[in-house]
């Protein structure tokens, strides 16, 4: 029989769901050609609770609602209450950051920024710029992830975001990027603890390495983006969510779930 000293730790295993674009009770879809994004979350969610009831935490990286209005983020909590996983949730372009925080926070889910289990850290960083669909992080927040980097040095870091901080081939989404991703991306090159950035924002499946980080574009809970289109256009591919371990040795492994129809 090994020894305790010997067995090797289950992974740290996360839930990401992305885009969720819940719209208000009196809003009509039209934005989605008639959409049911409160539908399509709702598959998603059943998903989850019957496939992923082990999970360590559900990571909302932004885009909870498509207007930001309290009854939509009042949908958006009232949709995850049946979720016995902690759940933790950061900004997009559509969302407003105070309501968003205030509304989750009512509902008993984590408004922190740090989320720390046992060799790993997960920092959720705010990506919004207002009125604008582009990204940026703020002098600020720039500040925070470097402190918060330097302070953790003894841990393996996964930085979660809404914007891409990479060009993704994608002509039309490739114009709401990261606007500072260079002054973001100088940050992550100065640390040797960062293993892996994510995000949502761009409604596909993205996979990539830059330094030995894995940088990983996550699908909508509703529509989908077609990759590497010149103009806006839908793909076929149904709602999705991701699966993401985290070992001890500092190793990501990911997987996309999409959901029937």
């Amino acid at each position: 029989m090994a020894s305790a000293k010997n067995q090797v730790m289950a992974p740290i295993r996360l839930i990401q769901i992305t885009d969720t674009h819940i719209l208000d009770n009196d809003q009509k879809p039209m934005s989605f050609n008639d959409f049911d994004t409160s539908a399509s979350l709702k598959k998603v969610l059943a998903k989850i609770r019957t496939d992923e009831n082990n999970a360590d935490c559900i990571i909302l990286t932004g885009d909870l609602v498509h207007e930001p209005t309290k009854n939509a983020y009042q949908k958006v909590a009232d949709h995850l209450s049946p979720l016995a996983i902690p759940i933790m949730s950061l900004p997009g372009n559509h969302d407003d950051p105070q309501m968003m925080q205030d509304i989750m926070g009512e509902n008993g889910f984590d408004t922190g920024r740090l989320l720390n289990i046992r060799s790993w850290l997960v920092i959720l960083l705010n990506s919004r710029l207002e009125d604008e669909h582009s990204g940026e992080l703020t002098d600020a927040e720039l500040a925070f992830l470097k402190t918060t980097l330097e302070s953790n040095s003894d841990k393996h870091c996964l930085i979660a975001l809404h914007h891409h901080p990479v060009t993704i081939s994608s002509p039309w989404m490739d114009t709401m990027i990261l606007n500072n991703a260079n002054d973001f991306l100088s940050i992550i090159d100065d640390f040797n603890n960062v293993r892996g950035i994510i995000w949502g924002h761009i409604h596909q499946e993205f996979e990539s390495k830059r330094n030995d980080v894995l940088l990983i574009g996550t699908p909508s809970t509703c529509k989908q983006f077609k990759p590497n289109a010149e103009a806006y256009s839908v793909d076929k591919k149904p709602p999705a969510y991701r699966k993401i371990e985290l070992f001890d040795s500092g190793e990501i492994k990911t997987k996309v779930v999409y959901i029937d129809k």
